[in-house]
């Protein structure tokens, strides 16, 4: 940490001490379990160990471990994390030594996933399979859920051998122990199912095995289900009998736990509002004054923590994904220094869609570095550098910011008066403004590197000639695709997609967007917000695939249910035939049928072409560049935010 950070906290609440039985923390700041793809790979533990050691060294109170299973049974996959038996404690004290040489604490969270495991050996309270997962697991019997019980106690006990400073039970978001506790989701007619006290006994079994396992004064902390979110989920006074039955087994903190993973109801996604339920541990606490909570779900500022501290929302701030964005979080928020922070903006795309969907380790698109080996570390130039960075779109923004943080003397140049390109028109949409974050963070971030920024100036050819340039990045994103061909396409109603989302134009309805994509349903549900209830919205899809089907796994879903709910149409394999005032002319290109779809405006949001830029005058002059974003001109690239700072990222650590 540095000397700076030593000094009177800026956040004097968030950085003042805190006790957890015989655990003292620094500050109320809790890294939440994230399960990082890495854990998974014993042949990766020794990365994992240094991402936690560089968030401990930047000054996290406590980081929670992702899931570890106490059993082979709640493994994600057969070599799943897990602390299930003497073979596996090397690997875990090489992650807790690591921690501990950075002044750190840590902290295991024993997660049994249950039916949720992805292997062939999985178990739940019942024979019900989970949505997304081939097997249907075995009901534990009587000696199952015994032997569970005792692996987990034993499982503790090898934590506090290992050196963990405290263990984490995991009796929430649907797995085992919820799995137990829900109706939804137990369907047992014996002692272990039915009634409230029934469904409770398993979680209080394994409460109990635990505290007797690593005594009294070892630091306990229960998640806890504490609203479900789901039909059939726990109801609120059950979550409040449950803190209560806990507190004979001494729990240190209570991590309120939010919603399943089989909840219909978003509570990560960036459409959610900042600490949307913090009333919920607001409640609890005020309730069970003797009993310390954590609060979390899409808190990613600072400044916020500490007004729900002041507040009395909880006496602990727990945060996930925002330690992906930026590992000195802590470190910064401590000096003050907010504009320096990298903001979680909740996209989901390399954290949580990667291990649903991709199967790599997790990463964080705005923070293209996250979790890498050599996180952090930009090697210097051997010599000079000078580089011109063409388009100030986040794409650029990131080459200019890592390139100058090798050493490289960086000049951008954008032909607008702002930096942010793209971002700044997906900021407007409604449940979306955490981009203007990410543009926030690299534009000050970019002028405290020292990169002299040129707005209102396009790269010219002078500009090329006339200055000594090593290399170039040519930044200049994507035009918007035109419905050039069809008859009337010109007309005055028919806008393109940034002017309806800068409000340059008048929208009228009823209004058809065309294409398909994430940003057509963006749009489309832009319009809908804009027209207010009743506004008639028609999406018109030329191809067959799915709406936004580029979107990820983890929130594809919620921006569908918004389209849904606001009544919005979609009408797939489509051609546009004409476009009259008034509608738009369509036949199916299965059927051949045409009929009218009425249009007072026409949206056009049907992707984008690459820009060519000055690559024809970088040729001409012998000047090396690159292209990086939605200029790049290749087959099936998919220009977003998390490819944009990649390629970003990977250009600059590439140049020699």
């Amino acid at each position: 940490m540095s000397e700076a950070s030593r000094a009177a906290p800026a956040l004097p609440r968030l950085f003042s001490p805190l006790r957890l039985n015989s655990l003292e923390l620094p500050n109320r700041l809790l890294m939440s379990s994230l399960h990082m793809g890495l854990d998974d790979d014993p042949a990766q533990y020794e990365r994992l160990a240094r991402f936690y050691a560089r968030r401990a060294r930047l000054g996290v109170g406590l980081i929670v471990t992702a899931g570890c299973s106490p059993d082979a049974a709640g493994k994600s996959t057969p070599s799943g994390f897990a602390l299930a038996q003497d073979e596996d404690i090397p690997r875990h004290r090489g992650i807790v030594d690591a921690v501990h040489s950075e002044g750190g604490r840590i902290a295991l969270q024993i997660l049994h996933l249950g039916r949720h495991a992805s292997h062939a050996g999985l178990v739940s309270s019942s024979p019900r399979r989970a949505p997304e997962i081939p097997y249907t697991p075995r009901a534990l019997d009587e000696d199952g859920i015994a032997a569970t019980v005792r692996a987990y106690a034993a499982c503790a006990a090898r934590a506090a051998q290992v050196g963990y400073d405290a263990v984490e039970l995991c009796f929430s978001q649907g797995f085992l122990v919820h799995q137990f506790l829900a109706p939804v989701f137990n369907r047992r007619v014996d002692r272990w199912g039915g009634s409230f006290e029934n469904r409770s006994r398993f979680a209080l079994a394994v409460a109990e095995a635990v505290r007797a396992s690593v005594g009294p004064r070892y630091p306990l902390i229960f998640r806890v289900p504490c609203r479900d979110l789901i039909a059939g989920g726990l109801t609120s006074a059950e979550s409040d009998a449950l803190v209560e039955l806990l507190i004979p087994f001494g729990p240190d903190l209570i991590n309120v736990g939010i919603g399943c993973h089989e909840s219909s109801v978003p509570t990560i996604s960036m459409s959610v509002p900042r600490a949307a339920f913090a009333e919920v541990s607001a409640r609890l606490r005020a309730r069970f004054p003797a009993l310390k909570f954590a609060v979390s779900n899409r808190i990613n500022d600072p400044r916020l923590a500490e007004r729900l501290l002041e507040d009395g929302a909880a006496d602990v701030i727990a945060m996930g994904r925002p330690f992906l964005a930026d590992a000195a979080l802590a470190d910064k928020a401590r000096r003050g220094a907010f504009e320096q922070i990298n903001t979680c903006i909740a996209c989901n795309q390399s954290c949580l869609d990667f291990i649903f969907s991709s199967g790599e380790p997790v990463g964080c698109s705005v923070a293209p570095d996250c979790a890498k080996p050599n996180e952090g570390v930009y090697p210097p130039f051997e010599g000079p550098r000078r580089v011109a960075v063409i388009g100030g779109g986040i794409a650029g923004l990131g080459a200019a910011l890592f390139l100058a943080r090798r050493g490289a003397r960086v000049t951008l140049f954008e032909a607008s008066e702002r930096l942010g390109g793209q971002l700044n028109a997906a900021a407007l949409v409604p449940g979306k403004g955490e981009f203007a974050e990410t543009v926030r963070y690299y534009s000050h971030e970019a002028r405290r590197a020292g990169v002299e920024i040129r707005l209102n100036c396009a790269f010219q050819d002078h500009d090329a000639a006339q200055e000594a340039w090593d290399f170039a990045v040519v930044a200049v994103g994507g035009a918007p695709r035109r419905l050039d061909g069809v008859p009337g396409a010109d007309g005055a109603h028919v806008l393109g997609y940034r002017e309806v989302l800068e409000g340059a134009r008048p929208v009228a309805f009823p209004a058809v967007v065309v294409g398909g994509g994430g940003v057509a349903c963006d749009a489309a549900k832009f319009l809908t917000r804009l027209g207010g209830p009743g506004a008639r919205v028609t999406i018109l899809q030329r191809s067959s695939r799915k709406l936004a089907h580029k979107v990820g796994w983890t929130t594809r879903w919620v921006l569908m249910n918004e389209l849904k709910d606001a009544g919005v149409e979609a009408l797939k394999s489509v051609e546009l035939v004409r476009v009259s005032p008034g509608e738009v002319e369509i036949c199916d290109r299965a059927g051949g049928r045409r009929r009218s779809v009425p249009a007072a405006t026409v949206v056009v949001a049907a992707g984008h072409d690459p820009r060519p830029g000055p690559r024809e005058t970088l040729r001409r002059l012998s000047i090396a560049f690159a292209s990086v974003g939605a200029c790049r001109d290749e087959p099936g690239h998919n220009a977003n935010i998390t490819s944009a700072l990649r390629e970003a990222y990977e250009c600059a650590m590439s140049l020699r």
